[in-house]
């Protein structure tokens, strides 16, 4: 009787349960991305920056704000604006966990 029971537990333990991996995975751990709005304005064409830039940041997208739907890529990129003005710029940011980030500031854009 003892045999049997035996045999029906070890049966039963051995279908019961299913192979797991142990295999260690590899999430991406990611900072998120800020930083601040830099720029040099010449007569109508000014220069965006990141600045003082911190956390992972994997790609950074700029939005001039003139209301052209143009946009620009890249962590420096200049922008030639059609008329003198204030405008707000928004910068945003993103990483590889796909964590968002968005900053705006107004800049003054003279002739």
């Amino acid at each position: 009787m003892l045999k049997r029971y035996l045999y029906l537990w070890t049966l039963l333990v051995t279908v019961a349960c299913e192979p797991f991996e142990l295999t260690r995975k590899n999430f991406p751990v990611c900072a998120k991305p800020s930083a601040k709005i830099g720029y040099t304005a010449g007569t109508l064409d000014v220069t965006f920056f990141l600045d003082n830039p911190q956390g992972d940041i994997g790609a950074a997208g700029w939005d001039p704000g003139d209301g052209k739907g143009v946009t620009r890529v890249g962590s420096r990129v200049t922008y030639i604006y059609d008329k003198a003005g204030t405008y707000t710029v928004t910068l945003t940011m993103a990483n590889s966990c796909d964590d968002k980030v968005t900053v705006s500031q107004q800049i003054t854009v003279r002739n």
